[in-house]
């Protein structure tokens, strides 16, 4: 994680702490002329005051110990970087199959053309080369590309 990174999660952590710090806050309800109004001060010797309490249940009780969110929260910005890199390879290894079929099919209606025995020969020979080759290049990328998703998911165990 760059300096820079790491500089803006503790200042957004900070944020929350300083936004769960004031969660339960005072304001006086006062009733007027023009009807009721809301303050954070007193409008005068009638004023009600009220408290604001947080309803969200998702955040969590102010913790001094910031090193230790901040590492929470890196791992957790780690695990999400290997999904999206899982998810990435996976449709990667697709697209690749699906090229390597497509070009596959390609050379195998080269053969459905109308022509004579002998050119069907040279051409069929012509064509197994081909697609032997294809074979052997994508077999080779999509080989690498399952090893690259392996490690990647590997990887993911170690944070969860």
């Amino acid at each position: 994680m760059t300096k820079k990174r790491v500089i803006a999660t503790a200042l957004a952590m900070c944020a929350v702490a300083a936004t769960q710090a004031t969660a339960n806050t005072v304001y006086y309800k006062c009733e007027t002329k023009n009807g009721t109004t809301f303050s954070q001060f007193p409008c005068d010797e009638q004023a009600q005051e009220h408290e604001v309490r947080h309803s969200n249940v998702e955040i969590k009780p102010l913790d001094n110990n910031f090193s230790k969110q901040l590492t929470e929260l890196q791992l957790e910005q780690r695990r999400d970087n290997i999904e999206l890199q899982l998810r990435s390879t996976k449709h990667r290894l697709v697209i690749l199959k699906r090229e390597r079929s497509a070009k596959t099919l390609a050379e195998e209606q080269r053969l459905e053309r109308l022509m004579s025995d002998d050119e069907r020969k040279a051409l069929k020979k012509e064509v197994n080369a081909n697609i032997k080759g294809i074979e052997q290049r994508y077999n080779e990328r999509i080989k690498q590309t399952e090893k690259r998703l392996a490690q990647l998911e590997k990887s993911l165990k170690k944070y969860q």
